[in-house]
């Protein structure tokens, strides 16, 4: 295996040297970038989308009249202007977008981040001109609000971010009119006495039959890098941010009930916590969030997911505005920091900043309940460890040049008898416009506490768990399974993780080369690891062909990739191979056909043992998938997704045949009115009958008072029938022919801004296992919060 991998990273070390020889400057290929010289003015804006101020006659004027995709770089068809101007602590930007036909526009009230799709202007503004991330600030023709950062390194996007802005829309007789004021001190950059050098993009999104994307810039298909390409914007001479202060008390009052299955009477809880949340921006470079005893409770459900013959933990999006802020600096390629792990702190500190050519990150907090991933190659499964735990991470960027990205993370997680530290080194060089190589290799070190395993053996004494078993410990009868092996080690062990990958993007093809390892030792608790003991080599690629405007069409895209997984005995575990068929259309239609082929072990037939070679049976899958998106009227949209074909039945340990369908739908009836529902259906016949039937129905309707309020109510029910007859090593008995569950949310919520908000809820939880009108409810909550930031 070592031979293979240094092979391999040989491989890739002369692809890049030559590149680098052969490959002439990317400013000798990159089109010319305007300078943009913004207005310096004085006196007050009144931000209300009129424009009826003089100093706006003062502003710099800058067309957004270039067609960037679906098309490459063709003129706009309708105008759009947009006027900059600063007074050294905000900066104004103002979009007068014309509209041949005003009833089409696309305006709807929506909370913060969710009026993609909408018709809507922005700007991104990179505030250390150094390529590597740029802020993101849109906005509807009704003023709701979506920001977020993009990290070029990482070739992540997100709306997580949220900064405290204040913008306003307005729909005219011949378009709309867009007013965006941003304090500079919500900002990272750094103070200069003379002008500020920023790298900015000017963007309208046009959706009608086709989603135009408009820019100001001329953005080269050929280019990987879109950050890359912004022009230079000059001004805000001698900015500062001031005491950039922000303090925000909040209190939750609640109350929480569950009913006594013994008694069926209501057991009651109340809690009141108030707590606090600073944030100083110690210099523009050098960002302090510090938070005590904080409500980390999240008024957005999570989306709905299907848990079911699934054998690895699910993933959830962290919501939490601690750490949210500035998440993008602690990055990497692994996702070696999941906040989400962290359930309960009572305090939490968190140090952001970036000099020059060097950024970091450090955070820590405590936390009073301890959750742990134990991964594994077949399954992983969630762990609990007894008393506090502290966690820490610190990562490390420093920019050699433009092209060369290095970085250092650290994480450690500690409780009684536990630890967890991961160390490790990456590098991203971006070798021409089109081709970038990357690594990240980490070392881990940890030790469980002696008792973590009995969390997941099938005996009430750990002892027999332990004992060496003298006869095979069968699949159907059994103390141990994966993570119980994974956990019986009370000795402090180490491993390590190496992940490695060559791409190429231009405006035709894009193909890779990956390479990721992580062993049986490896940990990354702080982190969602979920596989160990893994590794896995990819190639893939895409050709892409492109319509000429006036076209029903307008991309087809043919995918492909190839990859083979083993253990760290070389041991085979899965080889797949995928081809699709991808079509974009008008009316945003979104069409894809795929087939997979794919074998993959199942589960293990002795789980005393790790083995794979004669411990596991090697099916064969063969998958059609098929997914169809499009926009056909005004204010809705309608998503769907089915796969058809074998999949392994892992409670059985046998190749079945499955159905997989999700459709959805979202509906704006009005400009208030938001409905949106989803449905989804798992099915697994194994043996000619039926192994279960899984449905689960999201439904989520939303009234938007305004830009700042709003009243949701939110409905998931999940039915989940069995076939007790067809699980093969499980007494009949046992099995749940039915299990139904129903939750339910309803939120009133305004949002002054991002931090001074209030909430007012109730949810509830009921559950069978018969009929639906047999359902109980056993769970009910009543809360409320309030935070205001105040502001210095």
């Amino acid at each position: 295996m070592f031979a293979v991998k240094t092979k391999f990273l040989a491989i890739l070390s002369t692809i890049s040297c030559t590149f680098l020889l052969t490959s002439s400057p990317l400013a000798a290929k990159t089109p010319s970038k305007a300078n943009i010289e913004i207005s310096r003015i004085s006196g007050e804006i009144t931000i209300d989308a009129q424009l009826d101020e003089p100093q706006w006659q003062q502003a710099t004027k800058v067309l957004v009249n270039n067609v960037t995709r679906p098309y490459d770089n063709i003129t706009s068809p309708v105008y759009t202007e947009a006027r900059l101007m600063e007074d050294g602590e905000v900066f104004y930007i103002a979009f007068i977008a014309k509209d041949p036909n005003p009833t089409q526009i696309r305006a709807f009230l929506k909370d913060r981040d969710k009026s993609w799709g909408d018709d809507i202007v922005g700007i991104k503004i990179d505030t250390f001109n150094d390529q590597r991330s740029a802020y993101r600030f849109l906005v509807n023709p009704l003023g709701s609000q979506i920001d977020g950062i993009e990290n070029e390194v990482t070739k992540k996007e997100s709306d997580s971010w949220d900064g405290i802005w204040d913008s306003a829309g307005t729909i005219t007789d011949d378009g709309y009119i867009v007013e965006f004021a941003l304090p500079l001190r919500m900002l990272n950059f750094t103070e200069k006495s003379q002008f500020q050098n920023w790298g900015i993009e000017l963007l309208r999104m046009y959706p009608r039959d086709e989603r135009l994307r408009l820019s100001n810039i001329y953005l080269d298909r050929s280019n990987n890098c879109e950050i890359c390409q912004l022009h230079t914007a000059t001004g805000f001479s001698g900015a500062k941010q001031g005491d950039n202060l922000t303090v925000t008390p909040s209190l939750v009052v609640g109350k929480h009930e569950e009913k006594d299955s013994d008694t069926e009477l209501w057991q009651e809880n109340k809690n009141t916590e108030a707590s606090l949340d600073l944030r100083w921006g110690i210099t523009p470079e050098l960002l302090l969030n510090a938070t005590i005893n904080p409500d980390f409770s999240t008024v957005e459900t999570d989306n709905a997911q299907l848990n079911i013959n699934n054998n690895f933990a699910l993933h959830f999006q962290e919501k939490r505005p601690f750490f949210l802020d500035n998440a993008d600096y602690f990055d990497s390629n692994y996702n070696l920091i999941y906040t989400r792990n962290i359930n309960a702190p009572n305090y939490g500190a968190k140090l952001t900043g970036r000099k020059n050519a060097h950024s970091f990150g450090l955070f820590a907090t405590d936390d009073s309940t301890t959750n742990i991933l134990i991964p594994g190659n077949r399954a992983s499964a969630i762990a609990e460890i007894e008393g506090e735990s502290k966690a820490t991470a610190l990562r490390y960027r420093y920019n050699y040049n433009s092209d060369i990205t290095l970085g250092w993370i650290s994480t450690l997680r500690t409780a009684s008898d536990y630890h967890n530290a991961v160390h490790g080194v990456d590098a991203r060089f971006r070798i021409n416009q089109a081709d970038v190589f990357k690594f990240q290799s980490l070392y881990s070190n940890t030790q469980y506490p002696d008792n973590l395993a009995e969390q997941f053996c099938d005996s009430e004494l750990l002892a027999d768990c332990q004992s060496p078993q003298t006869i095979q410990c069968q699949f159907s009868d059994c103390y141990y399974n994966e993570q119980t092996l994974r956990t019986l080690n009370s000795d402090a062990f180490s491993g390590n993780a190496f992940r490695a990958g060559f791409y190429h993007n231009d405006s035709n093809w894009y193909y890779r080369a990956t390479y990721d390892r992580k062993n049986a030792g490896f940990r990354g608790d702080l982190g969602f690891i979920s596989h160990i003991d893994h590794h896995k080599f990819s190639i893939g690629g895409d050709r892409k062909w492109y319509a000429k405007p006036g076209k029903w069409w307008n991309q087809i895209k043919v995918y492909s990739d190839w990859d083979i997984t083993h253990n760290d005995d070389n041991e085979l575990i899965e080889k797949e191979f995928e081809i699709n068929t991808q079509l974009n259309a008008l009316y945003n239609a979104y069409f894809r056909v795929g087939y997979t082929h794919r074998e993959l072990v199942g589960s293990r037939l002795d789980q005393s043992s790790l083995k794979i070679d004669g411990n596991t049976t090697l099916f064969t899958e063969n998958q059609w998938q098929l997914t169809a998106n499009i926009k056909p009227i005004l204010g809705l949209s309608l998503n769907s997704h089915f796969t058809i074909g074998d999949a392994i039945d892992y409670s059985n340990n046998r190749l079945g045949q499955q159905q997989r369908l999700t459709l959805s739908s979202k509906w704006n009836a009005n400009k208030h009115i938001e409905l949106t529902v989803k449905q989804v259906f798992r099915q697994l016949n194994a043996d000619s009958n039926n192994v279960f039937n899984a449905r689960l129905t999201d439904v989520r309707a939303n009234y938007q008072f305004n830009v700042n309020s709003f009243i949701r109510l939110t409905l998931v029910y999940n039915n989940t029938s069995r076939n007790p007859d067809n699980y093969l090593y499980s007494d009949p008995e046992d099995i749940s022919k039915h299990s139904r569950s129903l939750s339910s949310e309803l939120l009133y919520g305004y949002k002054l801004n991002p931090q001074t908000v209030f909430y007012l809820g109730y949810s509830d939880y009921s559950d069978t296992e018969e009929n639906f009108r047999d359902l109980a409810r056993n769970q009910r909550s009543m809360f409320m919060k309030f935070s205001y930031a105040w502001m210095k």
